[in-house]
């Protein structure tokens, strides 16, 4: 999973505005090289690289958008047994059941086609934002998978919380300064803390900051909006983001800016939960549905429940200056053991839940649950509800619609990410129309002549 994080981490700090659509596959194709890296087999699985088709006798399931390093591997999942491989030579298998994508990496001039639904399936995996692939946001483009794993609970394999370990995090006292150390902090550092590099984001949430520090100290750290320096061993964010040097330093500050890049329902990050686990009280802007995952009701306080950024700063101060009021905020580090968190779904969804995050591998991680999620569907085949409608993606698989200014609550037609998600929509029709001619080739040519027809339109 360590090649994962890099790719976020990496992602995260360009910083870009409009590229082309050249310029993103050949950014994307650079990154996917460097930083993708085989992931260590389960003890429940074999593997080998000489297989050929006839030495596989189960259901062939490929990763057609390479992802995992699988080059040719044989895993139990319960009482099925499924092959999976990058190698696409298995297309040509008469066992292969599935294929598998990974969002950043969907290509829609690179699918096997034409897509023969009533054959196989299609899965996606997709636990990023839509800013790393804009087509991922239309349900003309969802409506082409069977099975997802994406942030959203809605999906067929929910990956809502993949970036919170445990509850035991959300609880312990490992990182929390007491009040009088935060309060006697504040001669010399400010009250709150906002750390980003990618500047500019769906969300537009950099111009709500700016107009923040007009009413209150905040602490700007990274390339936006910078005002002070990390300290040298935090430097390198592929290193350091998830040390507990870094967890530390976060603790020193009363409040932390949680701002998502995007909004979309159940889309939540580290940037949520890492003040939740350091005792650092979130001011957070981003999915709508956060409060469904909050430890209590008053966990975090909401960008959305305030009039502007002047109405926010106001109430900050307030909290700043109340020490009763500010603990009220961190009844999950603060209260007795057995009641610091009163979110019953918080806790039922992370006790139910099979696969490990960070270093709790021990059930195996995400990836690996996922595939073996896939594997046990296309062993059910045969199966009535599996191609009856039930098992095809919808927009609630991935609910992210244009966002609005966060400062003005309404649409702001100069943020550049209007026009990649315009342009995503257009490409998601264009996709389902040559999906549903059974097209068995197109050109890139083909493709965006009538893409650009449609935008010109404004039918899209």
């Amino acid at each position: 999973m360590k090649h994962l994080m890099r790719w976020k981490i990496a992602t995260s700090l360009l910083g870009l505005t409009v590229f082309s659509f050249a310029v993103i596959v050949a950014l994307q194709t650079f990154l996917e090289k460097y930083f993708d890296s085989p992931r260590l087999p389960a003890a429940s699985l074999t593997q080998g690289q000489n297989i050929s088709l006839r030495d596989v006798n189960v259901p062939v399931i490929i990763w057609w958008t390479p992802f995992t390093g699988e080059i040719a591997l044989f895993r139990k999942c319960g009482d099925a047994e499924c092959f999976f491989t990058e190698d696409r030579k298995f297309a040509q298998h008469p066992l292969k059941k599935a294929l598998m994508f990974y969002g950043s990496k969907f290509d829609v001039l690179d699918l096997p086609l034409p897509r023969n639904a009533s054959s196989f399936s299609w899965a996606l995996f997709h636990e990023e934002s839509p800013k790393n692939n804009p087509i991922l946001s239309h349900e003309s483009a969802l409506n082409l998978f069977n099975f997802t794993a994406t942030f959203s609970r809605w999906s067929s394999f929910p990956l809502t919380l993949q970036y919170l370990q445990n509850l035991d995090m959300l609880t312990s006292h490992k990182y929390l300064l007491s009040l009088k150390e935060k309060n006697t902090l504040l001669h010399e550092i400010a009250p709150v803390l906002y750390i980003h590099s990618d500047c500019n984001t769906p969300l537009e949430r950099d111009a709500y900051v700016v107009e923040l520090m007009k009413y209150i100290a905040v602490d700007s750290y990274g390339s936006c909006l910078n005002n002070r320096k990390l300290p040298p061993s935090l430097t390198d964010p592929l290193e350091s983001l998830e040390s507990e040097e870094f967890f530390h330093f976060v603790a020193r500050y009363k409040f932390t800016l949680a701002f998502e890049n995007s909004i979309c329902d159940d889309y939540i990050t580290e940037k949520l939960w890492r003040p939740l686990i350091v005792g650092s009280i979130p001011i957070y802007l981003g999915s709508p549905s956060v409060c469904d995952w909050l430890p209590n009701a008053k966990s975090a306080i909401l960008v959305s429940d305030y009039q502007s950024p002047k109405s926010l700063a106001e109430f900050l101060l307030a909290v700043n200056d109340n020490n009763s009021l500010y603990n009220s905020f961190l009844d999950h580090k603060l209260k007795d053991i057995d009641e610091r968190i009163s979110n019953v779904k918080l806790m039922t969804v992370l006790s139910e839940r099979k696969w490990g995050v960070g270093d709790d591998f021990l059930g195996g991680n995400m990836v690996e649950h996922f595939e073996c999620f896939v594997c046990q569907m296309v062993a059910r085949r045969n199966s009535d509800e599996v191609f009856n409608g039930k098992f095809i993606a919808n927009i609630s698989h991935y609910n992210c619609p244009l966002p609005l200014s966060p400062i003005t609550l309404k649409r702001n037609e100069s943020n550049w990410w209007i026009d990649q998600w315009k342009l995503g929509h257009c490409e998601a029709e264009v996709l389902k129309q040559l999906m549903d001619e059974n097209r068995i080739m197109y050109t890139k040519e083909e493709f965006y002549s009538v893409v650009k027809k449609l935008m010109y339109q404004n039918k899209c």
